[in-house]
């Protein structure tokens, strides 16, 4: 298998969880009345439904019709996955998404790119500066005989 395959399958899989586990709860909420809806249509439209022969729309149970809901709701987040190549970092991926949107020249994109690029290793940066901190603050405690 190769190496993009991969990445292309953890990608989809990051993606599902992230929707699984209501990284977007917005959207599941609004998915969940939506496919509330449709039950509820399915139901009041039933004896018309039932002379479709090839489909038993009916019959359906009820958390399909709210599956359905949640699915197409989160469909912009499905196509985005695979439009564009996510950095991970959902703030970033929307900056990004932002700056190709905007009106902007050339020169105006590279000179976003520079300022997302600066404040993003800056937040490293200072991620990094605060674990060290920590450590340390872990270490002087566990010298003093006090665990963490």
């Amino acid at each position: 298998m190769k190496i993009d395959q991969v990445d292309l399958i953890t990608r989809v899989a990051s993606q599902v969880l992230d929707i699984l586990l209501m990284k977007y709860p917005t959207r599941t909420g609004l998915g969940l009345v939506l496919g509330s809806i449709f039950s509820f249509a399915v139901q009041l439209f039933a004896p018309a439904l039932r002379s479709i022969k090839s489909m038993d729309f009916a019959s359906s149970p009820w958390w399909g019709w709210l599956s359905l809901g949640v699915l197409v709701m989160h469909t912009p987040t499905v196509v985005s996955a695979f439009r564009q190549k996510p950095i991970g970092n959902d703030t970033v991926d929307q900056a990004m998404e932002l700056i190709e949107r905007g009106n902007l020249s050339k020169a105006e994109k590279r000179q976003q790119y520079r300022l997302l690029i600066e404040k993003v290793t800056n937040a490293a940066a200072l991620k990094q500066e605060f674990q060290r901190e920590l450590k340390d603050i872990e270490k002087s405690l566990a010298a003093e005989g006090k665990t963490p």
